[in-house]
């Protein structure tokens, strides 16, 4: 259970501990589905009684963990690590907005859809495994791209690299198909 909250079951606790480790991400119903390898159902009784004790929002884009939420799932623990797989800098001119679109909601490689959050002028695209046991990370900003190891399991890491370096080729494909596109 999550801190003192007895009406929350294992479901909700493990919603809350997955949206407040990243609380601007809005998080879509099937990336949660997969990440915490929960069946739809209880999923969607889960986030309908978080929605309603106002522990989450839902719009159009997903779900976002409220202040409230993120007090009842306190301090994570250390068991999930962050790794930056690659760091690059954008091309002058890149279109992030474009670049973007093209993988916002996107499956491929082996990776789902899970959400994306701003942070000020970054924006920070998620995907997960099909197993749930990977998730990986595109941090995009004017300047900058980094491919981040959000989550995997312990003997996962050489699988979590070869994701991200999937996406990773997928980001490149992305400007630099936009760009050579504009040329022509």
């Amino acid at each position: 259970m999550v801190g003192n909250h007895a009406e929350l079951g294992d479901v909700e606790d493990r919603v809350l501990q997955l949206m407040a480790s990243d609380s601007q991400t809005r998080f879509s119903f099937q990336g949660m589905k997969r990440a915490l390898k929960v069946h739809q159902e209880r999923l969607s009784r889960g986030l309908s009684r978080l929605h309603s004790q106002g522990y989450i929002l839902k719009d159009n884009d997903g779900y976002l963990i409220t202040p409230k939420g993120k007090k009842a799932a306190g301090r994570l623990g250390s068991g999930s690590r962050r790794i930056v797989v690659g760091t690059s800098y954008m091309p002058p001119g890149t279109d992030l907005q474009y670049v973007e679109s093209q993988l916002k909601g996107r499956w491929f490689g082996g990776m789902r859809w899970l959400g994306a959050s701003s942070e000020g002028a970054s924006r920070t695209l998620k995907w997960v495994s099909e197993d749930g046991d990977v998730q990986v990370g595109l941090k995009v900003s004017n300047d900058a791209l980094e491919v981040i190891l959000e989550s995997f399991s312990p003997n996962e890491e050489p699988r979590a690299r070869e994701m991200a370096s999937r996406l990773f080729v997928k980001m490149v494909n992305a400007i630099y198909g936009r760009r050579k596109s504009q040329e022509n």
